[in-house]
């Protein structure tokens, strides 16, 4: 008779090994069926471990494709409308700016036509010298003034507004060239109107003039 017996219960098996131990020594009966009941649920136990990686793996894809078509509809529908406001304000803010700049641009080219810049600047107590002085200085200030506005108006409105500068300029000069410096301001006066009057085609200042005007009424 043995003297001690060690029943092994695993699962379902009521038994499914004995251990005898006996002066020291084990004897292990039922081996074989330990080793066949391992084997035989471990392809079970690798198809369960792999369908529940596969499920795990489509739950996971499903999430982020719905993440991904959640985003892609609120970047085409939602944000669309929030930039177009934002480019609404910043009209409201540049409108008022641009027309502004077109004013200032109008009034500096009314401001150095021949008439109303010589009898602007024009005093009887100048010399001919002084009164090229002050004139040309009155043009060159009131254009750098308004240099900020060339942001807000059109290249080419800017370009005319240049060379109207420029040709009243020249137009200074070359009747001063034909008085006495120490001549009365009048007759440096009376020759910058006679070269006005007596151009055959229309200032350049007077051409900047009509195409300023005439992009305000088109942007406005």
């Amino acid at each position: 008779m043995y003297d001690n017996e060690v029943f092994l219960r695993m699962g379902k098996f009521k038994k499914i090994s004995v251990f005898t131990v006996k002066t020291g020594q084990i004897n292990i009966s039922g081996a074989e069926n330990i080793s066949r009941f391992v084997f035989s649920k471990t392809p079970l136990m690798i198809t369960q471990v792999l369908f529940n990686l596969v499920t795990i793996i489509l739950t996971i894809g499903l999430l982020l494709l719905s993440v991904l078509i959640v985003l892609r509809y609120y970047f085409s529908h939602v944000k669309q409308p929030v930039d177009l406001s934002a480019h609404k304000a910043d009209e409201k803010i540049i409108l008022p700016l641009r027309l502004q700049a077109y004013e200032r641009i109008v009034l500096f080219l009314e401001r150095i036509t021949p008439n109303n810049l010589v009898m602007r600047i024009n005093r009887p107590e100048m010399d001919a010298f002084q009164l090229q002085n002050e004139l040309l200085r009155a043009i060159r200030e009131e254009f750098e003034y308004n240099l900020s506005q060339q942001l807000y108006i059109s290249s080419r409105s800017w370009e005319l507004v240049k060379n109207a500068k420029e040709e009243m300029i020249r137009m200074i000069n070359l009747a001063a060239g034909q008085v006495n410096e120490t001549s009365p301001s009048g007759e440096l006066a009376r020759v910058i109107l006679e070269l006005y009057i007596g151009n055959d085609s229309p200032l350049r200042v007077e051409s900047a003039l009509e195409a300023v005007k005439g992009e305000i009424q088109k942007d406005f």
